[in-house]
């Protein structure tokens, strides 16, 4: 027994004990008996300190480091409604397990402080790690997200006006595509394929320009688009894999779509065009306040792709391989945010437009009104000016936005413990045992710190909304504000320093979307869709034809 408790003793010592308690029996029963003694002295000196010590400190910080109740949702019961009435039952924060991790979901009390509190609750991770891209931040030394939002605020918003013009005939075509379409099948067509496809080529044209339209580039960016969200398991997977081992399951199809998609396909196409773009020649770095104005009016009139590689720019104006890597990267961030979110949200409207049909007579009069000229095809000319004065369209809008918002969207991770709504928010892996004050929770392991906001009780909030907030009432903001202004009562595009900076682009595209889509009023097959994912209904259209 000596030799397996003290692996470390000699072999001639181990011999000499041996015979030693041979030949001394005696001995041996005494010893035992010490030995005995000193393990039970000392395990009940141990958990008496340890009671004392727990208790003096558990006295002062109990209430501090309360943590939240965690509840069991089966996968099969999940949501929006189990959610709501769990966040009603359990108090303002409740821990849920999802997709293997343990997350924490806040009612609409508590929701305005997670989202604009930048020092407790961090955007920028919590963002990476519902992309399933942790390692992007450290990389990029925490630039990424900024970098994002500085190619949509100053590479998209200022030119509005010109890609309006650039963009408006693609929907104009893909709308007669899908009733050419539709009238040569006599059947229903995918209206999301139509519409992600149209988005797509749209972004194509402002990210490279139309010298590199082609059907081969155009599906790529479509794959692309495609791949982000199935990589961050946006998706639903109805495997019963998926389901019961869901972080293996990502990690496999993140690895899967990296290599068919990634690196086989966007490297193997679009890269190569980034790369002679801005690798043939010198751009004005974004920093340089040489010639700006003259700068700043090239800009408009070029691809998004030169913008970035002026961010990127160094003093000689050349763009270092490594930043060409960062120029890839960000371009693909592009691709996902505009097109996959944006095509979403369009195929909701139309879809809603579909269902409601008494509120295109109003909406199909105003365009008419405020449209700057009629060409030769009797089709009225919109120009970013007067879709900005469409307010009965922003109405319509900005309801279905509001109302089809996604329920857990927005994300934020915890930068320490941080106390919220009576209870502990730990910053990461916490183990709190309590032998004596509760034995029910004696090993209770909080492996999660992703804080969510439960969107849906903000939007349909009568405080903030009104006693009818749960109703569909596109009258509601006829009188301000646009669809794409965030308030603390309309979360569609998030809310405080990370609100979604491109929501301009995708109202825009919305909008000339559906005044292309005006040419022939679609019909939804039974008068209704399904819902793809029911607490991410904006992040992925409606099923149905």
């Amino acid at each position: 027994m000596l030799t397996a408790t003290n692996p470390g003793t000699s072999a001639s010592n181990t011999i000499l004990l041996r015979v030693f308690y041979h030949d001394f029996p005696k001995f041996r029963s005494v010893q035992a008996a010490v030995v005995g003694f000193v393990l039970f002295f000392s395990t009940g000196l141990y958990f008496v300190i340890s009671r004392k010590w727990k208790q003096s400190k558990l006295s002062g910080l109990s209430r501090a480091y309360l943590l939240p109740p965690v509840i069991d949702i089966p996968v099969d019961e999940v949501s929006k409604q189990t959610y709501e009435s769990a966040l009603k039952e359990y108090g303002s924060v409740i821990g849920i397990r999802r997709k293997g991790t343990l997350e924490y979901i806040v009612d609409e009390s508590l929701t305005k402080e997670v989202l604009s509190n930048d020092q407790d609750f961090s955007f920028e991770r919590g963002t990476a790690r519902l992309l399933n891209l942790p390692f992007i931040l450290p990389l990029s030394k925490g630039k990424f997200f900024k970098d994002v939002h500085t190619t949509v605020v100053g590479g998209t918003i200022p030119r509005m006006d010109k890609l309006v013009d650039k963009i408006f005939p693609i929907f104009e075509r893909q709308a007669h595509r899908i009733v050419k379409d539709s009238q040569l099948s006599g059947k229903g067509v995918d209206l999301s394929a139509h519409v992600h496809r149209c988005i797509a080529e749209a972004m194509l044209i402002i990210i490279l320009g139309e010298n590199f339209l082609d059907d081969h580039t155009l599906r790529m960016t479509e794959e692309t688009a495609h791949a982000i969200p199935n990589m961050a398991g946006m998706y639903p997977d109805p495997s019963p894999f998926a389901r019961w081992f869901p972080k293996i399951w990502n990690v496999i199809t993140w690895v899967r779509l990296v290599v068919e998609v990634i690196i086989l396909q966007y490297c193997w196409v679009i890269v190569p065009i980034i790369w002679k773009e801005i690798r043939a020649r010198k751009y004005q770095p974004l920093n340089s306040h040489v010639s700006k104005d003259n700068s700043e009016r090239e800009r408009h009139n070029e691809p998004l792709i030169h913008y970035i590689a002026g961010m990127y720019a160094d003093t000689q104006g050349r763009v270092s391989i490594a930043s060409a890597i960062w120029v890839f990267i960000l371009i693909i961030a592009f691709i996902f945010a505009s097109v996959q979110q944006t095509a979403a949200s369009a195929v909701w409207v139309i879809f809603e437009l579909s269902i409601r049909k008494e509120y295109l007579p109003s909406i199909g009069e105003e365009l008419s009104t405020v449209a700057d000229s009629i060409d030769s095809d009797g089709i009225h000319r919109l120009s970013y000016d007067s879709l900005c004065r469409s307010h009965v369209l922003d109405s319509f809008v900005r309801e279905v936005l509001r109302t089809r918002v996604d329920s857990l969207d927005m994300i934020r991770e915890t930068t320490r413990d941080v106390l919220l709504g009576g209870y502990t928010i730990p910053k990461g892996p916490v183990l709190l045992i309590d032998l004596f004050n509760n034995p029910l929770t004696m090993m209770h392991r909080c492996a999660g710190n992703l804080v969510r906001p439960m969107a849906t009780l903000t939007n349909h909030s009568k405080v903030l909304n009104g006693e009818n907030a749960a109703q569909f009432d596109p009258t509601r903001w006829l009188e301000g504000p646009a669809s794409s202004t965030v308030s603390s009562g309309y979360l569609t595009f998030g809310y405080g320093r990370w609100a979604c900076p491109g929501r301009i682009l995708a109202v825009t595209g919305m909008f000339a979307i559906k005044r292309s889509d005006s040419i022939s009023v679609p019909e939804v097959e039974g008068g209704e869709c399904v819902v793809a994912d029911p607490l991410n209904m904006m992040s992925l259209p409606p099923i149905g034809h």
